[in-house]
C-alpha cells in the first residue's frame, strides 16, 4: 500500500495552547492540519498549576511585568521581544474570557489575583484554585474549529527540507504508516524536554521532539544550557510525584528543613518567593548535606481549597497534608532555551516557524519567570498569526532517506538518571565531561536523521539523547553561572558572558557563540 499523503497551508506540530490557539486563528483564512502524538491538548499546558501572568489590573503596569521579567532573566533577555509578548496580554485574557474560562473570583465577582516568586504584584489570573492550565485548555478545545484537521497519535519524525526551505513534515501516523504532510509553513508548537529527568513536572509527551527535529534540519537552536528545575516537585517514596505550585510559596508556604528552621531566610532578601533559580539551588544544597527539606503549608488558610489539586495528589501519594509538611525536591520543569525565533515565531530557515515552550523568543532570559510561560505561549500564537506571511505549497519533492541503525542504545531511564546525575540541578566540568563521554558513544545514532526504520519509541528516545547533546555541551561551553544554568567551578556571573549566546546550527555537533540579538559589542567568550 502506498504510503499517504497530505497537502495543507499550514502544518502545526502539536496541540497544547500555542498549537491550538494559532490554529483557531490561522483557520479563519487558510487551511491548517495539527499533528499531536497522543490526544489532542495533552502536554504541558494542561498541567499548568499556578496560572497565567498578565498586568491588566487597574493597580498594576506592563512596565512592572517587563522589570520583573527582565530581573528573574539576569541580564539574559531580548528585552524587545519581552515587552512586545507581555503587552500581548490584554488581547490574551480577552480570548480566555470570550472563551469563557472560569478564572477564580470572589464573592464580589473580583478576579482573585496570586503572587508568585519575583514577582512585585498580584497578577497571576488562576482557575480551579491550581488547575488552570486544565481549566484553560478545556475551554480552548471546545472550540477547535470544525475545519481544522487534527491528526491524533501522529508521531512526527523530521521537517522535509528542500535546501534551506522546509516544505512540510514527515512522521508516523496512529495505523504506524509513513506519512508525509507537505506545507507552505510548518510551525513547531511541540512543548518542552522535562522528561530528560527522573523527576519532572513535565506531561509524558515533554521528550523534546521539535529541538531535535529541527536540529536535525538546520535551524538554530540556542541557550539549551537554560534548563529551569522547579524548587518544589513533591517527592514521595524515592520518586517525584508531582508539581507544588509556587503559588502555595505565594499564599505562605515557607521551605523548611527536618527540623523546621526556614532554608531560604537570609538566602535572599524575597525568601521563599526568590527567583526559582535561587530556591532551586538553595534546596538542592540543604539535600546534597543530607538533610530532608519540607513545605511548610502550616501558614497558608484553607491549603486543601486553595490548592485542591495538590492537596488531592499528595494524599493519592499516602502524604496526611493535615500536618502542613509535604516533603520536596528540585524538579526539571521549563526549558528557556530552544529554537531562536523573534517575537513572531519566524526562524532563521524559510518556512518553519515555532511558538510555546519549544521556541526560544529571549523573552526569559536565563530563568523564566512564574507563570509567564502561558503568556508568552498564547501571546506568541496571536503574534505568528497575524504576521505569518502566505506561502505557497512548494511542489512534492522527494529525498534519500539515510539509514538509521539503533545498534546497542540505552533505554531511556538509563539517560535520565545520567542527566540528573551528572548534569543535573547543578552542573560542574567533571560530570559534564563525564556525560558528554557516555553521549559520545552513541554519536552515530543521535547524529543520523529520523528514520521510518523506527519504531515511536526508538525516535523519542533518539530526540532526548539529540537535546541531551545539546544541554550538556552548551552547559560546558558558558563557563560562568546565571540564573538557571549553576555551575559549581564558575560561580559567577562573567560580564562578558551577558552579550553572548550559545547556538547550535546547520546540523554542527559542536556549538557556536553568536553576540545576543540588540545586546550591543563585546569581548567574545572563549570556548573552552
Amino acid at each position: 500500500m502506498e504510503n499517504p499523503r497530505i497537502t495543507t497551508d499550514i502544518v502545526i506540530i502539536g496541540s497544547g495552547m500555542a498549537g491550538l490557539i494559532a490554529a483557531l486563528q490561522l483557520s479563519q483564512t487558510r487551511k491548517v492540519t495539527i499533528v499531536t502524538k497522543t490526544s489532542i491538548g495533552a502536554g504541558n499546558s494542561e498541567k499548568a498549576q499556578g496560572g497565567i501572568a498578565a498586568a491588566i489590573s487597574a493597580n498594576d503596569s506592563f512596565y512592572d511585568h517587563i522589570q520583573d521579567t527582565l530581573a528573574a532573566g539576569y541580564g539574559h533577555n531580548n528585552e524587545r521581544v519581552a515587552k512586545k509578548l507581555i503587552e500581548q496580554a490584554a488581547p490574551v485574557m480577552s480570548a480566555f474570557f470570550d472563551w469563557n474560562t472560569p478564572f477564580d473570583r470572589d464573592d464580589k465577582g473580583v478576579f482573585q489575583l496570586a503572587k508568585e516568586g519575583a514577582h512585585s504584584r498580584r497578577r497571576i489570573f488562576h482557575a480551579g484554585g491550581d488547575a488552570t492550565g486544565f481549566y484553560m485548555m478545556k475551554q480552548l478545545k471546545k472550540h477547535v474549529a470544525e475545519n481544522i484537521q487534527v491528526l491524533e497519535h501522529f508521531m512526527a519524525y523530521d521537517l522535509l527540507m528542500a535546501k534551506d526551505r522546509c516544505i512540510g513534515v514527515m512522521g508516523k501516523n496512529k495505523e504506524n504508516q509513513l506519512c508525509k504532510i507537505y506545507a507552505g509553513a510548518t510551525v513547531i508548537a511541540s512543548g518542552g524536554c522535562g522528561q530528560l529527568y527522573p523527576v519532572t513536572s513535565n506531561a509524558e509527551e515533554a521528550t523534546s521532539d521539535g529541538m531535535a527535529m529541527a536540529f536535525r534540519a538546520g535551524v538554530r537552536l540556542k541557550d539549551m544550557e537554560f534548563m529551569q528545575f522547579h524548587p518544589t516537585m513533591l517527592f514521595s517514596n524515592g520518586r517525584g510525584a508531582g508539581l507544588v505550585s509556587e503559588a502555595v510559596r505565594g499564599e505562605g508556604g515557607i521551605l523548611v528543613d527536618e527540623a523546621g528552621n526556614a532554608i531560604m531566610k537570609n538566602r535572599h532578601p524575597l525568601e521563599d518567593l526568590a527567583p526559582r533559580s535561587v530556591v532551586s539551588n538553595a534546596v538542592f544544597e540543604h539535600l546534597q548535606a543530607g538533610k530532608e527539606i519540607y513545605l511548610s503549608t502550616q501558614k497558608v488558610s484553607e491549603f486543601t481549597k486553595k490548592f485542591p489539586t495538590v492537596a488531592d495528589n499528595a494524599l493519592a501519594h499516602g502524604i496526611d497534608v493535615t500536618k502542613g509538611f509535604l516533603p520536596v525536591r528540585p524538579g526539571a520543569h521549563f526549558m528557556m532555551g530552544g529554537i531562536e525565533t523573534n517575537e513572531w515565531g519566524r526562524t532563521n530557515k524559510n518556512g518553519v516557524y515555532a511558538i510555546g515552550e519549544a521556541a526560544c523568543t529571549g523573552m526569559h532570559g536565563a530563568n523564566r519567570l512564574a507563570s509567564n510561560s502561558l503568556l508568552e505561549a498564547a501571546a506568541g500564537a496571536l503574534l505568528l498569526a497575524q504576521h505569518l506571511p502566505w506561502q505557497e505549497q512548494v511542489t512534492l519533492w522527494e529525498e534519500q532517506e539515510e539509514a538509521c541503525d539503533i545498534g546497542n542504545s540505552p533505554e531511556i531511564q538509563a539517560l535520565q538518571e545520567n542527566m540528573d546525575q551528572w548534569a543535573g540541578v547543578v552542573k560542574e566540568e567533571t560530570n559534564l565531561l563525564k556525560m558528554r563521554e557516555w553521549l559520545k558513544s552513541y554519536n552515530h545514532f543521535i547524529f543520523s536523521k529520523g528514520s521510518s526504520v523506527l519504531i515511536k519509541k526508538d525516535m523519542t528516545l533518539k530526540n532526548m539523547m539529540t537535546t541531551a547533546w545539546l544541554i550538556t555541551n552548551g552547559a560546558l561551553v558558558r563557563t560562568e553561572s546565571r540564573g538557571a544554568h549553576i555551575r559549581t567551578d564558575y560561580s559567577d556571573e562573567e560580564p562578558e558572558w551577558v552579550r553572548y549566546a550559545v547556538c547550535w546550527e546547520n546540523e554542527k555537533t559542536e556549538p557556536v557563540i553568536r553576540l545576543n540579538q540588540e545586546r550591543g559589542s563585546g569581548h567574545e567568550p572563549a570556548i573552552s
